[in-house]
């Protein structure tokens, strides 16, 4: 297989209940599964190989979920880290076993480049997949027995799947990112695993301000400027950046509604969007 990223990737995914943890990792060049079940030891020694690791919402679970087993933890305190972060909505950096962790490896999630919102399950509906379940609840009382374990074993398979589909319809785009990090000496890795806005700071060097940015409100119009095409209210809209008893809350969070010809256009301090509701065209052979 021609791959598009380095060698030794892993499309991964985790269950986790009370009393046990459940990892699958599909090698991408073998279509090779590895199945591990409450088997530090084992999960340990198959990070030694470094795998790179693709998973989607990794970065905020599964990341996480790796690492604490990593720090040897049994099951009841990964699912405590699961709690957390599903349940609770805490950040993963900001529980203490995670501060304690100083556990690195490559891994890059194919969800920091959705729409935000969009679920695994949302995607595998859309591709035309089967939407699985499975019967076996997350807050299941009990260790999983063997016909448990086989069917949250199927159900991981499934998703991870689904994951390597998705990571096969993004490959120009992932393709896009290795070659910006390339130019910049970026490994390829790396550049995975970097956002969309954190690469595109790295290719421009971009560095924050040595002080904060006080001008956002002494803007003025360019001379050339031609206002008698302008709404007056649009007008009206952008001078209020000027007046000091607007506060900057309610300024750059205010939006204008304006018609231009047909179109209704919403007019805001990051940018203006508008669209024909309804347009229809029709096109036909003797049109140009």
């Amino acid at each position: 297989m021609d791959l598009f990223i380095p060698d030794n990737l892993y499309v991964f995914d985790f269950e986790v209940t009370k009393y046990d943890w459940l990892v699958v990792l599909k090698q991408v060049e073998t279509g090779y599964y590895t199945v591990i079940h409450n088997d530090n030891e084992e999960l340990s020694a198959f990070m030694e190989q470094s795998p790179l690791l693709c998973g989607f919402n990794c970065k905020h679970y599964d990341d996480f979920i790796l690492r604490s087993i990593l720090m040897n933890a049994d099951p009841e305190e990964v699912k405590e880290v699961n709690d957390l972060i599903i349940a609770e909505g805490v950040n993963g950096w900001d529980i203490p076993l995670m501060k304690e962790s100083g556990i690195w490896f490559d891994s890059f999630d194919l969800m920091d480049d959705c729409q935000v919102g969009t679920s695994l399950k949302s995607i595998e509906g859309h591709l035309g997949m089967d939407i699985e379940e499975s019967s076996i609840s997350f807050d299941i009382d009990h260790p999983w027995t063997p016909e448990e374990l086989e069917e949250m074993i199927h159900y991981c398979r499934h998703d991870v799947d689904a994951t390597e589909k998705l990571m096969f319809l993004r490959e120009a785009y992932l393709k896009n990112k290795i070659a910006l990090g390339k130019l910049k000496s970026i490994p390829p890795r790396k550049a995975l695993r970097m956002t969309n806005a954190r690469l595109t700071a790295a290719f421009l060097d971009a560095r924050p301000p040595k002080e904060p940015w006080t001008d956002e409100r002494e803007y003025v119009f360019p001379e050339n400027l031609k206002l008698e095409y302008i709404p007056k209210e649009m007008i009206e809209f952008f001078e209020r950046m000027h007046d000091p008893g607007i506060s900057d809350e309610v300024l750059f969070s205010s939006k204008l509604q304006v018609m231009i010809g047909e179109c209704p256009v919403t007019v805001a301090y990051g940018g203006v969007h508008g669209c024909i509701p309804h347009y229809f065209w029709e096109e036909k052979d003797d049109v140009l």
